[in-house]
Parts: C-alpha cells; structure tokens; sequence
C-alpha cells in the first residue's frame, strides 16, 4: 500500500533519454534552467511556422524578474534561439529535441546556463503512498535545499514533524531547534504561478507532553508600559490524557494548578519556497505560508498555496497540541506530531496568497507588516476569491462580507501579523456558484 522509505532520497529530477521522436517545438513547455549554484524555473511558450520558432517564457533569471521573447530558426530536432528582454538580447541557447520535451545549453544575461523543458501536459506516473523517516531536517522556507522526497499529484506521505526545539516523539534531539521542518517535498508540475493544493488527512499528537517555554506575554500583545513579573521556576510542561486527548498544566501549587484543557493538534509552520529566490527563516510567513500558527491547520483542513518556485518546495514542522488565538505569548503547546498529507495541483491559477478550508469554513490569510495591513489583506483575498469562484459583483461581495464575514486574530507577535477571513459554507451554500 504505502512504499516504505528508510531514509531521505537523492532525487533525479529529470531522467530523458536521448531519443526523440520528433521536431516539433510548438506548445506549453515547463521549463528549468541549471546555472552554477541554482536553478530556476518557467512556462515557455513555442509555435513554429516555416522554419522559425517564436514565443515567450516566464522569468528565468535567478529571482525571476524578467519575462522573456524567445526567437529563432529550425533546422530539423535543433533549435538556435535567441532570447531577449523588451530590445535587448540577453541569451542564446542551442536546444535539441529530447524525450517529452526538448534540452540543450547556451548563456543567460552571460552566465552559463543548461535548460531542461517538459512538455507541461506529460504524463506523470500514477499517484502512490510514501511511508517518509525523515533523516535530515530544514529550517528555512527555500529552493535551494535538496528535494527529499519527489511527489506528484495525488500522492500521500505519512510521515512525522519535530516540535518546534527540533525534539521527536521520544524527546530526542534530531536537529538544531526553530521550527524545525521536514521536507522540502520537491511537487512533479509545480511551476511558479500554479496553486498547490495540500490535504491534511491525519495531524496526531504521539508522545504524551507539550511545552510552553514562554512565562509571559509577548509585550506585542500588550498595551506599552504594562508591565510582567514572571513567576520563578514556572513549570513549562503540559501533560496528556491517555488517549491524548485533553492536557493538564503542571504548576504544583499555582492557582491553575489542574486547569484541563481539550487538545486540538495542528500544524504551525508549513509553506513553500518564498518568491525571489528568497529564503525565510522557519519562525517567519509570508505569502509563501511560513510560520502561519493558525489553530485551523489540523486534520481535515485542505490548504491551497501560490507556487513560486519550480517543484514548489514544500516543508512543515512546528507541531501543537493547543494554541489560542494570537499565539501572545509566542508559544502554543509545542509538541511532535504524526501527520498524514496529500498533494495536488491546479494549474496556472491561484489567489496570490494563502487560503484554505475545512468542513466549515473556507478561510483567506492576511499577512503583512502591521495589524491594519494584514486585516486589509485578508478582506481583500476573500473579495478576490468571491470574484474567481462566484463571480459575484463588488455589491454582492459588499453585501455578502458585510453581513457574513468572521475573522480570526492567527499571530499577532511575529514581525508579520496574520489575520484570517472566514465565511461560513453554509452561508456560501446559499450563493449560486457559475464556474
């Protein structure tokens, strides 16, 4: 049923042959340039009429600034193409026709380049199961780290998250603490611009403690002056229920002494490969997802996030027991967890930022440099995803948010503030949908 994989893999991402069949360079190719250090990633575009190619591609350059027009002549499986941006000429590539697609070698803006382009409606093998041990660990959100499982649409990986100090379900230290992430999870298709889909079938607790390290409120969550003495020698520890599904604090001799609460286990950080090359330490978010610490993220939740990098490059770690809204003290019950995801893919299409859904929800994610702007954020996503889905009218969606819409207060305490737009299915139940 689920492949058994004993350690984390070397992936080859592109295995072709030298055959080809054929020399046709028309149609939607995905294309990936190797230059020393790094790859990036785009769609070209090809028609060929009369011994010329012609067409466009996506940005190639390493943080993918510049669209490009490609232009160049035939000569049988073989291409010569010159590629420019606006009027000036910034590469030249010779390209050969190869299995499913087409490669070949040449400079980009001087550099030394190889490109490797698949046709982008290739067949993929079919979806399968992945028992995933990690052996290595990440903690930055980027592109640059070695795929450690290649996944296509459709596939399922069982596998395990550290807590967020890099401690697993026996409290072995397996890798250096913050947030401390598995993958990254190299997606088959992925191109920048397409919209990652990831199903949380299964976020479990599986040892039988949390800890909250913090003994205060994050003074972000605090008008300025208040001040907080911490108690000395405040217990850190929650301890679970046999099933696992209520916590107990330990504070021997504290008024909460007792205090009981229901688990609710969910993931904190979880995300892709950021935009421009970035890479983005594991306690941080963006619009790549991150460090999103929103106490919806749990089983049963489906989320779907922008592509900004070829393969996506999907990581997550940071597991909780229980978080309340805001995360104020910048600690929920962090804990390990077994998880349970699937991927998919949607192609050429996606919000421009994070959203997700569950069973009762559909939930649109602000993320911004102040309270304000991640609210306008979250507002503003909804109002596009009303657009895209419904197609609704800025007075149906103004009618609609005004009467309807929830929000949730995710993390207040990070350098970038995330607030989350929700509107009830059984309210969107009631709108008649026209795609």
């Amino acid at each position: 049923m689920f492949k058994h994989v004993l350690s984390a893999l070397a992936v080859t991402l592109f295995p072709f042959s030298s055959a080809y069949g054929g020399s046709d360079f028309d149609g939607v190719w995905d294309a990936t340039v190797f230059f020393p250090g790094g790859r990036s990633a785009g769609v070209v575009r090809l028609e060929t009429e009369g011994g010329v190619v012609s067409g466009t591609s996506e940005p190639l350059d390493e943080n993918q600034f510049f669209p490009l027009s490609l232009s160049g002549d035939l000569d049988g499986d073989k291409a010569e193409l010159v590629l420019s941006f606006r009027d000036d000429v910034v590469g030249r590539l010779s390209v050969k026709g190869a299995e499913q697609g087409f490669e070949g070698a040449g400079t980009l803006y001087g550099v030394p380049v190889s490109i490797v382009a698949l046709a982008s409606d290739r067949a993929l093998r079919a979806p399968m199961g992945h028992d995933f041990n990690p052996q290595t660990y990440e903690l930055q959100f980027e592109s640059r780290s070695q795929a450690v499982l290649t996944l296509v649409p459709g596939d399922r990986v069982r596998t395990t998250l550290l807590d967020n100090e890099g401690q697993d379900d026996a409290l072995d230290w397996k890798a250096m603490p913050g947030n401390t992430l598995t993958g990254p999870f190299f997606i088959e298709n992925a191109m920048p611009g397409d919209m990652l889909v990831v199903k949380l079938h299964k976020v479990r607790l599986n040892r039988d403690t949390a800890k909250m390290y913090s003994r205060a409120l994050n003074q972000a969550a605090l008008q300025p002056g208040y001040e907080q003495t911490p108690a000395e020698n405040w217990g850190r520890t929650w301890t679970f229920s046999e099933d696992r599904s209520e916590a107990r604090i330990e504070a021997t001799g504290s008024a909460i002494e007792g205090l009981t609460l229901p688990t609710r286990p969910m993931i904190g950080s979880i995300g892709v490969a950021p935009p421009l090359n970035t890479s983005l330490y594991a306690g941080d978010l963006w619009i790549h997802g991150g460090n999103i610490d929103y106490q919806r993220i749990t089983e049963g939740t489906t989320l779907y996030i922008p592509v900004y990098r070829g393969g996506a490059y999907l990581s997550m770690g940071d597991g909780h027991a229980l978080q309340g809204d805001g995360e104020i003290s910048g600690q929920g019950l962090e804990t390990s967890l077994d998880v349970e995801f699937e991927v998919d893919l949607i192609q050429g299409e996606n919000l421009g930022q994070l959203w997700s859904e569950d069973s009762d929800y559909v939930m649109v994610h602000g993320i911004d440099r102040t309270l304000d702007a991640a609210l306008q954020a979250a507002t503003t996503g909804m109002s596009k995803w009303l657009r895209q889905t419904y197609e609704l009218n800025d007075s149906e969606i103004a009618a609609l948010l005004s009467s309807s819409i929830e929000y949730d207060i995710a993390v207040i305490v990070n350098s970038r503030p995330h607030i989350v737009a929700k509107l009830s299915k059984e309210v969107l139940r009631q709108i008649s949908q026209k795609r």
